[in-house]
């Protein structure tokens, strides 16, 4: 079975990545494709700093960030307006939907976590047949992942990630999925500038 991957991005952006492909807040910084930063700049601060002991090394921003499931922590906190710099909510947000299998079969480095990548003890793993082991495939089933007194590492390990060397492709991705059908239809206006014809999935059960 394919591991399906997931990116949220602002729909604003979706030309851009389509034109150039997705890349890395290192990438997309250093460039200034980000129309709309959506993302809490002290956790991208820690991004910038945290190493990536794996691989070809550098920082995790240094790497396109992909989540196992939709619905994650990030998301949360953008939706409760815990991301000042960012004041639109979450409607506007698009996923990007791949999977590992289709990543590997383009060529893409990888490297997979346990959990929240700017924490000092997660786990990074460049070997494919890790991810079974390294991800907690129940607890991105659930739609709330808040620590309990009996475990107190659930959200961490919610934001387990798949890191990949960029630009993806936009060929890389079998689908972007929406929250509502007015969304979609400003995800697919956006595609149709640049003269690409796609079929927006509207997902609301993706969004909190």
């Amino acid at each position: 079975m394919p591991t399906p991957i997931l990116h949220f991005t602002h729909v604003s952006h979706l030309a851009s990545i389509a034109s150039a492909g997705l890349r890395s807040d290192s990438e997309a910084q250093r460039d200034g494709v980000l129309a709309v930063e959506v993302g809490s700049r002290s956790v991208k601060d820690q991004r910038r700093t945290r190493d990536v002991p794996v691989g070809r090394g550098g920082v995790v921003a240094d790497f396109v960030p992909f989540y196992f499931a939709p619905r994650s922590p990030m998301m949360f906190a953008i939706d409760k307006g815990q991301v000042p710099e960012y004041a639109d909510g979450i409607d506007p947000l698009v996923y990007l939907v791949t999977t590992v299998e289709r990543l590997v079969e383009l060529g893409t480095e990888l490297i997979f976590t346990d959990g929240n990548a700017t924490t000092g003890f997660t786990c990074f793993s460049t070997d494919l047949t890790e991810v079974d082991d390294l991800v907690d495939w129940a607890i991105m089933k659930e739609k709330y992942w808040r620590n309990t007194p009996e475990d107190g590492d659930r959200r961490r390990r919610r934001m387990a990630e798949c890191l990949a060397v960029g630009p993806v492709p936009w060929e890389a991705f079998g689908a972007v999925v929406a929250r509502s059908d007015e969304r979609s239809q400003e995800a697919a206006a956006q595609l149709a500038t640049i003269g690409i014809n796609a079929d927006i999935a509207v997902r609301p059960d993706w969004y909190f």
